[in-house]
């Protein structure tokens, strides 16, 4: 009875300290890296009207439309391609990083965020 226990405690705790570790490696599991689809329509529709949609911001309230919307993620993809549409969405996009690099992984992750949101609020 003794020897039946105790392998039972060494194999729960063996189960226990490999679902830690494979828990650790960041590939499964809770954790950073992975946003749930809705934190990333909140966190892109806070972006969208903090940084791009107010009166003091490149698009205006009363602007934000199913077609500039469209024009605005065709933006969203060309600068974080590195590319350039020639509109002035462009711009826009450019101040979701504000003085910062269009090219680094944080704004790149807004740019993501504010282009889900886009596409699934306008349906696009």
């Amino acid at each position: 009875m003794k020897r039946f226990l105790f392998a039972t405690i060494v194999f729960a705790a063996g189960v226990g300290l490999f679902q830690l570790w494979v828990s650790a490696s960041g590939s499964i599991g809770p954790g950073s890296g992975k946003v749930s689809p809705r934190a990333a329509y909140s966190k892109g529709k806070a972006l969208t009207f903090d940084l791009l949609v107010c009166d003091s911001c490149p698009i205006k309230k009363g602007e934000l439309n199913r077609d500039r919307a469209r024009s605005l993620t065709a933006s969203l993809v060309a600068v974080y391609n590195g590319k350039e549409t020639g509109s002035a969405d462009d711009k826009a996009v450019a101040a979701l990083c504000g003085k910062g690099d269009v090219q680094s992984e944080e704004c790149k992750t807004r740019m993501e965020v504010v282009h889900y949101f886009l596409t699934r609020r306008f349906k696009l």
